[in-house]
């Protein structure tokens, strides 16, 4: 693999470029609609909730599930993770969410 040079200007421009789309696209999906998935340590079960229409409303839902599943077993016993909720993709010729009956 070869590394670019630190000091290449090409390099340090790319490199801030892709930091500012990465931040926009992070600050960007924030707004869309997310949802709560949770899984036992065994990974046998999971189960999702939401979706919730932000991601901070899904963090705080993540973050009450889990003091639920603390009250309950003493320890913790499942994982949360919150994940964005993507526009749905199109096939040509066919309408997202239109119903084909």
């Amino acid at each position: 693999m070869m590394e670019i040079p630190r000091e290449d200007p090409a390099a340090r421009a790319l490199r801030g470029r892709l930091s500012d789309f990465l931040t926009e696209m992070a600050r960007a999906e924030m707004d869309l609609p997310h949802v709560v998935y949770s899984k036992d340590a065994q990974g046998t079960m999971a189960s999702f909730s939401g979706p919730y229409p932000t991601a901070i409303e899904a963090c705080v839902a993540a973050d009450i599930e889990h003091q639920i599943d603390l009250e309950c077993d003493g320890a913790p016993t499942l994982t949360f993770h919150v994940a964005p909720l993507y526009p749905a993709l199109a096939a040509p010729g066919v309408t997202p969410g239109a119903d084909e009956g």
